[in-house]
């Protein structure tokens, strides 16, 4: 044995000195002689050394290269393979045997042509193929059929068709093939009208009689309305019940700019009135707070025909004859403000069965009571109200002059809500669906929709339901015909998220441990479907290049401008250009910022994971709140199947773009993910900080801990890091899988960095300082959220002191966040 041993050594250090010139025979002169004398090696021994070595070598060569391309000796498999068929022979010599163990023993790396299939997955992207296939498998008519099925019946959160469709999807995923499927139920709190004593407002007389009182529903107009029996009437979920009686005054948008108008220009007092406004300009649950804050006893918000009507009233202009709203058309929504996210018992934690819940009591849930109406409603209230005229930009649609109000033309006379909505605990279910990894399957890839409709949902959310249904159809069909994914893919379809994002909220809660350390992604389709325009996405820039990679790969449905745009991502960049690019000639499309507007919320701004949201849009230059019949009763299969998207060739778009980026992201050795563009946002976003709010800085006369000079600087070190992160990562050894995860894990955790405990400032479980919702609009996305909300009109605040130290104390922890952030990119603590 000691013989064997010094024969080994000996050989191996002549390979390893070979190509420095140090080799000296001589320096070994010193071995006894007994192990110079040539021995007989054992067959068997020697055999079960190449086993050995070449296991060693294997793994050695599979997980120890260093982070980048390297110049390497050549790998010598061929040779030990030729070597051990020499083993076989019973002639073998004894120096034959020696010199092959030395040999084995210097292998590192093995060549692709003998390794394992197992090797060469975890070493490479996977089969490009399934790319085209996805974008060709995509079937329109299988779309029209599920979106057909979901709007055939209302399907509000809580109720039996909750249930009955989250069922249906378990049973069709089963069906087409995906490794596992489960129904997560919740415990939440949701709301409901009492259909037995129904929501209205009243207009009365000075004898208290009513001379008009509101539609307890809206009249059908097609057949597919028609033949439902389960249509809620319109409310305001978690609205305050009531039946406040006062003067009315109108309110425009029930923006804090509008209450600030009415009471410091006009001196009006607010105080036990009732409040009129238009829907739009910021979401409806901030103009009941904006009300609640200036004293209102009630709130009714309708929706004008200047926003929702925008060609006319008349029949011929308005659904079923066009998409425009008409005239006894009401919206419905949540009055729930997105933070806290979820359910309101439960804030941070889960609605599970044995989940302490707070007294509803101290949520912040309003207090008083609100109700939508139609414009052809609100025409009766608004022609008796007199008072000073309203400015020229508060008025609407209607064929009036809109007044201020806060009195009737006719002395006595008054306005009455009757709202006897609830809140209740249900229970929901979200669907969970996976198709599990074949080389990393604790990094999830997640795709989602959210199922639950206020009536039909054939806009918000069937389409992108339906087109998430087609989607798992052909990953199920492909998994089936042998392929897997690299990473696993997890298919959530949400609940209740129109009562306030809560079947995502709570499954982020209930598997936040796992979601932090393992969720590569999140890709959301709310609505697939909203206009013919042109593909549009909100995102984090950790998604701006996986977005347009997957839109120039998919051809462009819009016949009328395919000459002109070839592709999703030619007709984006044309009618949605990013117009803070410098450079015309490298335009590219824009990508909007994310609010609270869908189920990417709490992955994004609780779990820190990259996120997108994406959908077919109607054109902007027609300055819409939202669609036309956004969640009325009007939003039908009758809507998109003849008015929208009658071919479905836009939800097949759409479908298409985003199984793309699933495949990108499931499929990639290296996670398509360019921190580049998050170094050009944080910079464009402090130059408008920069040139918004530096003379106010310096107005303020306070000496910061770390200014807007010093957040501009460490963005830009954050920006100079990424480049050189990137080339770094561009560069690692893709046979080096320990390396490439390394990389992966940086590129798919930087988003968390930006995490901090405490939170946005007066909201602390919005986590995300960096991107987040605006306090004064939910749905519209910034960048440093907390910031600028507090610096809204701080000009006017009485105690201007107090709000200028907690500027300096968040900016202070903005410059800390980002130079903690750029840290990560580092591998050197």
């Amino acid at each position: 044995m000691a013989e064997e041993r010094s024969m080994l050594y000996l050989e191996e250090v002549r390979n390893d000195d070979a190509d420095t010139g140090d080799w000296d025979p001589s320096m070994f002169n010193t071995l006894p002689s007994q192990a110079r004398r040539p021995r007989a090696v054992p067959l068997g021994l020697c055999l079960l050394s190449v086993i050995v070595a070449l296991v060693v070598g294997v793994i050695i060569g599979y997980f120890a290269h260093p982070l980048v391309n390297t110049s390497t000796k050549p790998v010598n498999i061929e040779l030990a393979v030729q070597h051990s068929t020499v083993l076989d022979s019973k002639t073998t010599s004894t120096q034959e045997q020696s010199t092959l163990c030395s040999s084995v023993s210097t292998v590192r790396s093995p060549s692709t042509s003998t390794l394992p299939d197992s090797f060469l997955r975890a070493t490479s992207d996977g089969d490009p193929s399934i790319s085209e296939k996805i974008i060709t498998q995509i079937d329109p008519e299988n779309i029209r059929t599920y979106l057909r099925y979901f709007t055939s019946t209302s399907h509000l959160a809580g109720d039996e068709q909750d249930r009955i469709q989250a069922e249906y999807v378990k049973k069709l995923w089963q069906d087409q093939g995906l490794d596992s499927v489960d129904l997560q139920s919740y415990d939440v709190l949701l709301s409901y009208p009492d259909v037995n004593s129904p929501n209205t407002v009243s207009l009365l007389d000075d004898k208290g009689t009513a001379v008009y009182t509101t539609d307890v529903q809206e009249k059908p107009l097609t057949d597919d309305q028609a033949d439902a029996d389960n249509i809620i009437p319109p409310f305001h979920a978690y609205s305050a019940s009531g039946t406040p009686t006062g003067v009315l005054v109108y309110v425009n948008y029930g923006r804090v700019e509008d209450f600030n108008y009415l009471t410091r220009n006009k001196s009006m007092n607010l105080t036990n009135a009732i409040m009129l406004c238009r829907y739009g300009k910021v979401f409806r649950g901030e103009k009941i707070v904006n009300a609640q804050a200036h004293g209102a006893a009630g709130v009714i918000i309708f929706s004008d025909p200047s926003d929702y009507a925008m060609d006319g009233t008349e029949p011929e202009n308005v659904y079923p004859n066009t998409w425009w709203l008409p005239p006894t058309g009401v919206q419905r929504g949540t009055l729930k403000l997105s933070s806290p996210p979820g359910d309101p018992l439960t804030p941070s934690y889960p609605a599970t069965e044995h989940a302490y819940r707070v007294n509803p009591k101290d949520t912040d849930l309003p207090k008083i009571p609100s109700h939508p109406i139609s414009y052809g409603g609100a025409y009766h209230f608004l022609k008796e109200l007199s008072g000073e005229s309203a400015p020229e930009d508060w008025q609407g649609g209607l064929n009036l002059t809109y007044n201020l109000g806060g009195e009737f033309i006719k002395p006595g006379w008054a306005v009455r809500m009757n709202v006897s909505t609830t809140n209740q605990r249900r229970k929901t279910y979200n669907v969970i669906g996976t198709i599990e990894g074949e080389v990393e399957p604790d990094r999830y890839v997640l795709v989602g929709n959210h199922r639950d409709a206020w009536v039909f949902g054939a806009v918000d959310p069937s389409s992108g339901t339906a087109a998430m249904l087609e989607l798992t159809r052909v990953f199920g069909k492909l998994k089936k015909e042998g392929w897997k994914p690299r990473r696993s893919l997890v298919f959530c379809s949400w609940a209740a998220e129109e009562h306030g994002l809560i079947g995502s909220t709570e499954w982020v809660e209930d598997k936040l441990k796992s979601l932090v350390n393992r969720a590569l992604v999140y890709l959301n389709v709310d609505i697939a479907v909203q206009g013919n325009f042109s593909i549009r996405a909100l995102g984090t820039p950790t998604m701006y290049q996986s977005l347009f990679d997957a839109a120039k790969k998919v051809p462009n449905p819009n016949s009328t401008s395919v000459a002109e745009a070839s592709t999703l991502y030619d007709q984006w960049v044309r009618c949605f250009p990013d117009n803070v690019t410098a450079d015309p000639d490298d335009t590219q499309p824009e990508v909007m910022a994310m609010g609270t507007g869908s189920d990417f919320y709490a992955l994004a701004f609780s779990a820190g994971v990259p996120s997108c949201d994406l959908m077919f849009e109607h054109d902007f230059s027609t300055p819409l709140s939202s669609y036309p019949l956004y969640h009325s009763a009007y939003e039908t299969f009758f809507l998109m199947d003849k008015l929208m998207d009658p071919t479905f060739e836009y939800h097949a778009a759409v479908t298409k773009m985003w199984g793309e980026m699933a495949r990108n992201h499931a499929d990639s050795i290296l996670v398509p993910i360019d921190l580049s563009y998050y170094g050009t946002s944080l910079v464009d976003s402090v130059a408008k900080l920069q040139k918004d709010y530096k003379q106010l800085f310096i107005d303020s006369g306070v000496t910061f801990a770390a200014s807007l000079d010093v957040l501009e600087t460490e963005v830009k070190s954050f920006q100079k890091r990424i480049k050189q992160f990137m080339q770094e990562a561009n560069e690692v050894d893709h046979t080096n899988t320990l390396a490439v995860r390394a990389v992966n894990d940086q590129l798919m955790l930087l988003e968390r960095a930006f995490l901090d405990s405490y939170g946005l400032p007066g909201r602390p479980l919005d986590k995300h300082i960096i991107y987040g919702a605006s306090s004064q609009d939910n749905y519209s996305g910034m960048a440093f959220p907390g910031l600028f909300d507090l610096l809204f009109e701080i000009d006017r605040e009485p105690n201007p002191a107090e709000r200028w130290d907690k500027v300096d104390k968040h900016l202070s922890v903005l410059v800390y966040t980002i130079h903690a952030a750029t840290a990560t990119l580092s591998s050197a603590i």
